[in-house]
């Protein structure tokens, strides 16, 4: 849902401390949905072994390695009213169906962001300049564009500051 985002960054380090974050992130979600998704067929396998069997061989694939698999067939249980899909149905395989497409989603933006990482590592190590500041524009599709904008911070002139004691002479007293 995520249309475009801007990252803006005073170097390119922090460029790619908050790509790592964000490719952390995306992990975490996938592992969680990966780890909501078993627990839902194990739970799911004891129920209604029939419809699970028909889910399963769909995961599975062709049990030969010599065929391709086949696409995957979109369920005919949805039904499209007005801008919205509805299952057609009170069971798991809606739900589950659901979690398969999103964890699919995820894990193909998680290798893209893995591949812009990667891109930006290549850079500085082709010589980019790590105190570039610039600004980052990622669309929801995952395309990355990056525009320098030269540093954002000041460079830092030489300055010395002390404090210098100085002693001075013990006062005279005339005494009258």
């Amino acid at each position: 849902m995520q249309e475009r985002e801007l990252v803006k960054f005073n170097t390119v380090s922090e460029l790619q401390l908050a790509l790592k974050k964000e490719l952390d992130s995306m992990q975490k979600k996938s592992d969680e949905y990966s780890k909501l998704i078993g627990e839902k067929l194990r739970s799911q396998q004891t129920a209604n072994s029939a419809e699970f069997d028909e889910l399963k061989a769909a995961l599975e694939g062709p049990k030969d390695p010599k065929k391709k698999p086949a696409k995957k067939k979109e369920s005919t249980q949805w039904k499209q009213i007005e801008s919205v899909q509805i299952y057609d149905g009170i069971s798991m395989k809606g739900e589950l169906e659901i979690y398969f497409q999103t964890l699919e989603e995820l894990k193909a933006k998680v290798e893209k962001l893995k591949k812009i990482v990667d891109s930006v590592d290549k850079l500085i190590t082709q010589g980019l300049k790590k105190e570039l500041g610039g600004l980052g524009m990622m669309s929801g599709d995952l395309s990355f564009r990056i525009a320098f904008i030269g540093s954002a911070q000041a460079k830092s002139r030489f300055a010395y500051k002390s404090i210098f004691d100085l002693e001075a002479e013990d006062p005279i007293e005339i005494k009258i």
